[in-house]
């Protein structure tokens, strides 16, 4: 039962004690107002799931522990059997509670998890037993593919989780230990757990996944083209992940919250690149890196482009929706995204060298300019959110330019005065919008 049922039966019961309303009208607004079967269940799963599983690990790892200090002496057939039998029971088990109406099918979630951990563990005892000498990593793809086969199966958030962050495990450990790039990976990210984020309409899966293809495709992109690639990779996939999450809050099957963790992974990214662009030094270092191209130019070149070409073409949609619908193009911040990206992109196609001081300009004027749209607008639309995101861009702006002791104290005192005086202005419109038309629900747009 959610927040808002268990206060709204409890105001029921207190108005027909208190004799405001009868009790005939009492059921009447229960009825009115039915807890969903859903929220029902939601109150309770994740903090079951969570504490079944951890539990089950728990006493998983007791029991390895005590049969490991006697491995040594087992035969081959009683270590298969071991652990088989172990895989089998915490499954058999957790099959049996899963199907079960009630709370237990979070127990039943719990022990399937722990009979996926288990199905990890045994591929590595199995090769331990028989003394395979085989390509390690290959043992995570094995693990991950049967979490994902089960994740499909039950369905299971808990099991998709569990996939996502093994499969990401293998395609990180292939590329940075043994410098085998693995570019299928992203599709299979995309095609089995992608899909499965529309099925299961679940923010936290749809977090997990996105951390997850960040980590393929940027590993990848560092494999073809070295550290610059994979920055310039970053900010076409943040940049379309702000546009992909405007769309979905716009309308889309998937929920709200599923783009607002777009919009999230999105704009924290596009963030720290543009603020990392905005040094001079670190410009050149990304003109300079992204223009050496590695025995593959091909593949280092399909990454950028691919990724630049999907961030501009769901900016394009976005764009295009509005003027279907009647509405401005977009927030004014909105053009800052695509614009920046294509000013980074265009630079190191165009090999422009010379060009770290007007790039850093560049994006010097992008986080002023989103930082200030964001101060105005949550002053003038009582949106706390924007406010103290917009600050904090500003401060870390002025901050990181005029700390150094050693600098000018007049510029560093005029830019602290500006600061304070905008941190002033801010507090002081945003006091007069609350009292005036009080705090408009929502955040940064």
């Amino acid at each position: 039962m959610s927040k808002e049922h268990r206060w709204l039966a409890a105001e029921i019961d207190r108005w027909v004690a208190d004799g405001v309303i009868t009790p005939e009208q009492g059921a009447v607004l229960r009825a009115r107002h039915p807890v969903p079967a859903e929220s029902a269940a939601a109150g309770f799963s994740w903090g079951l799931i969570v504490f079944f599983a951890l539990g089950a690990i728990v006493v998983g790892l007791g029991v390895v522990l005590l049969f490991a200090y006697n491995w040594a002496f087992i035969p081959k057939v009683g270590k298969l059997a071991i652990v088989f039998g172990a895989i089998v029971a915490a499954h058999g088990a957790g099959v049996y509670f899963r199907l079960k109406a009630d709370w237990r099918s979070m127990l039943g979630e719990g022990l399937l998890v722990l009979g996926t951990m288990l199905f990890g563990a045994g591929i590595w005892l199995v090769a331990q037993i028989y003394n395979i000498d085989e390509h390690f990593p290959t043992g995570f793809l094995v693990w991950g593919l049967g979490a994902l086969a089960l994740a499909w199966a039950i369905p299971s958030i808990a099991q998709a989780i569990v996939a996502t962050i093994v499969l990401t495990i293998w395609g990180a450990v292939e590329v940075l230990e043994f410098g085998q790039a693995v570019d299928w990976a992203t599709l299979l990210m995309i095609g089995g757990l992608g899909t499965l984020v529309w099925r299961l309409r679940s923010a936290v899966l749809t977090a997990v996944v996105l951390a997850g293809l960040y980590v393929h495709i940027l590993t990848n992109a560092a494999h073809w083209g070295g550290a610059g690639t994979a920055f310039v990779v970053a900010m076409a996939l943040s940049t379309a992940m702000i546009a992909l999450g405007t769309l979905v809050r716009g309308g889309s099957p998937m929920p709200r919250s599923a783009g607002a963790v777009m919009r999230f992974f999105g704009l924290t990214g596009f963030l720290f690149c543009a603020y990392v662009l905005s040094f001079g030094d670190v410009a050149d270092d990304v003109l300079r890196s992204t223009l050496r191209m590695r025995e593959s130019a091909a593949l280092e070149t399909a990454y950028r482009w691919t990724m630049c070409a999907l961030a501009l073409g769901a900016w394009v949609a976005v764009f295009g929706r509005n003027a279907r619908a009647g509405r401005r193009l977009g927030e004014t911040e909105q053009w800052f995204y695509p614009l920046g990206l294509i000013a980074v992109f265009g630079m190191t196609v165009a090999g422009f060298y010379e060009g770290e001081v007007l790039l850093a300009v560049i994006f010097n004027l992008v986080l002023l300019g989103v930082s200030g749209l964001w101060i105005v607008r949550g002053c003038r639309e009582g949106r706390l959110r924007s406010v103290v995101l917009g600050s904090i861009i500003l401060g870390l702006l002025v901050f990181a330019r005029y700390f150094d002791l050693f600098d000018s104290l007049a510029a560093r005192g005029l830019a602290f005065l500006l600061f304070g005086g905008a941190l002033f202005a801010e507090g002081f419109f945003y006091r007069k919008m609350r009292q005036t038309g009080g705090e408009t629900a929502g955040g940064v747009r």
